[in-house]
């Protein structure tokens, strides 16, 4: 006898019907006459009176009616338990991603989570600061852009070349360099920038870029929103240093987007996580689903 032929039982034995009990337990009448046949054969002894039309219980269904009752419901009381348990140790899996990471690759994380069992957490910065926040342990796992800064703590496994992004050069439609192809650091010398802050590995390129070429840029707002920047540009006359792959998500009549003709205009970017950690079979799915992203 199982758990699930002693339900059968205790449902005909409720109902009295054998029609009623197939129906309430979603299963054919045969086969719940066949369950039945099986479980008196079992134990060699009738647990319904066969001089009734009804299925009455006999003094030996009627014992195993009252302890088989107990022991279904602890079973499912056990059952509900060891679930509530396994749901309340699981571990929510903190993922760390741009807003371009989030717009990329939306549709595999949103598969992932339909088909996994796990509580994901999404936080969502730059490439520097997700970086740090993995090296402390505050997340398992994050899609960052190279450099790796914390190579002494974190791995960063690389994603495809065509997966990462290249930086454009973002400006109104009317500035003296719109027409140009492709700009340099050089031509960017007097220019007013809105520009990402020092959470992202844009922020810090111009920052870099400028001290190279040997220019104090001129900022005329720092943000984290790709949204606020873009109206920056144009409110505050300024150009800002974005993804170009941004601009199929957002392109705007307003402004254009010119190629940045530099050695550090383009970004691989990887999965970072920290080398001490405990790859459990989540988080490795993730990484397996990230990579064979289209």
């Amino acid at each position: 006898m199982d758990i699930k032929q002693l339900k059968y039982f205790i449902e005909v034995a409720n109902t009295k019907n054998l029609s009623h009990a197939a129906r309430n337990l979603y299963v054919t009448q045969p086969t719940l006459s066949l369950a039945m046949k099986k479980l008196e054969e079992e134990f060699q002894v009738a647990l319904f009176n066969q001089e009734t039309n009804n299925y009455m219980l006999t003094q030996a269904g009627q014992y195993l009616y009252t302890k088989g009752s107990d022991l279904v419901q602890n079973f499912d009381e056990m059952m509900a338990e060891m679930d509530n348990m396994s749901r309340t140790h699981e571990h929510p899996l903190r993922v760390g991603l741009t807003i371009l990471f989030v717009i990329q690759f939306m549709d595999e994380i949103s598969h992932f989570i339909v088909h996994h069992k796990v509580d994901l957490s999404i936080i969502q910065d730059g490439s520097k600061q997700i970086q740090h926040l993995v090296a402390k342990g505050e997340l398992d796992i994050g899609l960052v852009s190279f450099p790796n800064m914390y190579s002494e703590t974190l791995v960063i496994d690389p994603l495809a070349k065509e997966k990462g992004y290249h930086v454009a050069v973002v400006m109104p439609k009317d500035h003296r360099l719109a027409s140009r192809d492709s700009v340099t650091f050089e031509d960017l010398k007097n220019e007013r920038f809105v520009t990402l802050n020092n959470h992202f590995v844009l922020g810090e390129l111009l920052q870099k870029r400028s001290r190279d070429f040997k220019f104090t840029p001129n900022i005329t707002l720092e943000h984290e929103d790709l949204q606020v920047l873009l109206y920056g540009v144009n409110q505050l006359d300024s150009i800002c240093l974005l993804p170009h792959e941004y601009r199929q998500i957002n392109d705007r009549d307003d402004v254009v987007w010119i190629d940045l003709d530099d050695k550090y205009a383009s970004f691989d970017i990887g999965i970072a996580t920290r080398r001490d950690q405990l790859r459990t079979d989540i988080l490795n799915d993730f990484m397996t689903m990230i990579k064979q992203a289209h």
